[in-house]
């Protein structure tokens, strides 16, 4: 290979690394000041929004790791009557497990499904559609929070974070390296205009559960 071309290699390398690192930082900085670590550090009359994730690995019986925290953390801040309202955003499937078990956790405040949710993208716009107004908490792991929260920066949606314990076993531990690539992701969505991927509006498609 020419001497010219390895050096474009390089370059190239070297401004991928630095993207891959300076994104990730940039997007880490939103969550500074901004996790609450009790019930009482949320705004009062909140609306929670509970981010998505598979109850349990797809075709089998095991517990994904990252949705019973997400739950129990929640369940806690519903019970504590900080929040208004709980919406559970992801998938049909997602929206409508959050629910159940949240229900069965003992929250009795009003509870929306979000089944257009499908990106963290997706639930952090049509928050804003629905709720544009309101402080708007998110409740998810940390390495998952601080991308919602810089997105909704991004958009002008006031917003705070609850997080969730890490999580069981291995698998919380793959989607924390996964993220590390969803967070120059985000800033390429957002350079592109923030698109949806759900094929609704932001402002549509919301039910309420009973």
């Amino acid at each position: 290979m020419p001497a010219w071309r390895k050096r474009g290699v390089g370059v190239v390398i070297a401004l991928l690394a630095l993207f891959l690192v300076g994104s990730n930082a940039w997007i880490w900085s939103a969550g500074w000041g901004r996790f609450a670590a009790e019930p009482s550090g949320v705004p009062a009359q909140a609306v929670l929004v509970v981010l998505g994730t598979d109850e349990f690995v797809q075709g089998t019986s095991e517990h994904s790791g990252t949705f019973r925290p997400r739950i129990a953390a929640a369940a806690e801040l519903a019970r504590s009557g900080r929040v208004k309202l709980v919406v559970t955003s992801g998938t049909d499937v997602h929206a409508r497990a959050m629910a159940e078990r949240l229900r069965e956790a003992g929250v009795t405040c009003p509870i929306v499904e979000d089944p257009y949710g499908w990106r963290t993208l997706d639930s952090v716009l049509r928050a804003k559609a629905y709720y544009p107004d309101d402080e708007v908490v998110f409740v998810s792991q940390g390495w998952h929070c601080v991308r919602a929260l810089w997105q909704a920066d991004r958009v002008g949606l006031r917003s705070t974070a609850y997080p969730a314990a890490f999580g069981e076993g291995w698998r919380p531990v793959m989607g924390c390296l996964r993220d590390c690539f969803a967070k120059p992701k985000a800033v390429i969505d957002y350079l592109m205009g923030n698109p949806l991927t759900a094929p609704v509006p932001a402002d549509q498609g919301n039910l309420p559960y009973r």
